[in-house]
C-alpha cells in the first residue's frame, strides 16, 4: 500500500528508501524524517542533473584538475571565489583575457558547474555557436523565443570571443544579447583579445564601445599570462620520448 502511494505521488526517492528498508527499526518520527530526506535528496540530485544538461558544458572540468603551479601568474585562488555565486546575485560580469591554453575555459566551466550545484541556471556557448544560433533563429522567425531562453539564465557563458570576426548582422545580434542581459543577468566571457581590440571582432567602433561600456560597468577582469598547458604537456611528452627512445622506435614500426 505504501509503495503504491509513493509511486502514485512520484516520490521516487522515498520509494527507493522504503524498498531498501530491511526491517522496522525506526520510530514513526524517524521513519518520516528519513523518508522525506530521501525524497528531498532524490529531487535535488535530479534537478542538478537537469541544470548540468541545460548548461551544455562541452566537457567536465573541476577546480581540482587545474595545475596551479604551472602558471603562477594566474590568480586561480581569487578566480575560484566566483563559484560562490555572489557576482551572479549582483548581476555582475566576468571577463578572462589571454592566449589559448591558459585555463580560461576550464575556469568558466568549473564556475558554471559549481553554480549549477548551488541552484543557479547556467548556459554555455562558444561565441561563434551563439551567433550561429541567433542567425538561424532570425532566419526562421524564432529569434524572440531564443532571446527569451538566453536571457532567463542566471549566468550566460560566452567562450572564445574574438577568435573569429563576426558579420555585421552577427555583431548586432550578439550586441543585443549583451544589452538585454545588462543589469538583468550575468555574463562570463573568455577572449584572446584585450577589450580595445574587440572591435576586430565586432567591426563597428561605435557598437563595440557601447557593448564594452555595458559589459564592464560591473565586471571583474582577469588577464591570464603564462605558457599554454597544451604546449607544456607537449613539451613534457617530447622529453619522455627522448628519455625512452625504444618507445619511439617501437611506435614507428
Amino acid at each position: 500500500m505504501i509503495e503504491q502511494l509513493l509511486s502514485d505521488l512520484k516520490m521516487l526517492g522515498a520509494l527507493n528508501f522504503f524498498n531498501n528498508l530491511k526491517e522496522d527499526v525506526l520510530s514513526k518520527e524517524d521513519f518520516l524524517i528519513h523518508i522525506l530526506k530521501s525524497e528531498i535528496n532524490w529531487k535535488s540530485k535530479n534537478k542538478l542533473i537537469r541544470r548540468l544538461g541545460t548548461a551544455s558544458f562541452p566537457y567536465e572540468r573541476e577546480w581540482s584538475q587545474i595545475e596551479r603551479d604551472k602558471n603562477i601568474k594566474i590568480n586561480f585562488k581569487k578566480i575560484q571565489t566566483f563559484s560562490d555565486g555572489d557576482f551572479v546575485d549582483k548581476k555582475a560580469n566576468l571577463c578572462f583575457i589571454g592566449a589559448p591554453g591558459l585555463g580560461k575555459t576550464h575556469c568558466l566551466i568549473s564556475i558554471g558547474r559549481d553554480l549549477c550545484r548551488k541552484g543557479y541556471s547556467t548556459k554555455f556557448y562558444t561565441a561563434i555557436d551563439l551567433v550561429t544560433k541567433l542567425l538561424e533563429a532570425k532566419k526562421n522567425n524564432e529569434l524572440s523565443n531564443l532571446m527569451e531562453k538566453i536571457t532567463k539564465h542566471s549566468l550566460l557563458i560566452i567562450d572564445e570571443l574574438g577568435f573569429v570576426p563576426l558579420s555585421d548582422e552577427g555583431s548586432r545580434l550578439l550586441f543585443d544579447v549583451f544589452s538585454k542581459r545588462y543589469e538583468k543577468g550575468s555574463i562570463a566571457v573568455s577572449t584572446n583579445l584585450s577589450l580595445p581590440k574587440w572591435v576586430q571582432t565586432f567591426g563597428c567602433i561605435e557598437l563595440t564601445n557601447a557593448l564594452i561600456d555595458r559589459f564592464t560597468h560591473k565586471c571583474d577582469v582577469f588577464v591570464f599570462e603564462g605558457e599554454s598547458y597544451r604546449y607544456l604537456e607537449s613539451k613534457e611528452s617530447t622529453k619522455l620520448e627522448k628519455i625512452n627512445p625504444a618507445k619511439t622506435l617501437k611506435a614507428s614500426k
